[in-house]
């Protein structure tokens, strides 16, 4: 697993550490896959099949059927 630093406001920190059964990795992790799943519907379908789903490899999404790759 790779390790990442983040930064929190003062506020943020105080309110994690008075509630330390919060695990910050998988709530990060949890919150970056959300964002990754909303990235995907909202941009559309594919141009080439017509499929609604496509995937992010972490450089570029393509559609999961055809491997149409948006640039």
């Amino acid at each position: 697993m790779k390790k990442v630093t983040i930064t929190l406001s003062d506020e943020a920190w105080k309110w994690w550490k008075s509630n330390p059964w919060i695990n910050l990795s998988q709530l990060a992790e949890r919150e970056l896959n959300r964002i990754r799943t909303l990235e995907e519907r909202v941009l559309g379908t594919c141009p080439e099949c017509g499929n609604p789903k496509l995937r992010f490899d972490g450089k570029t999404y393509r559609c999961s059927k055809c491997g149409y790759e948006y640039k």
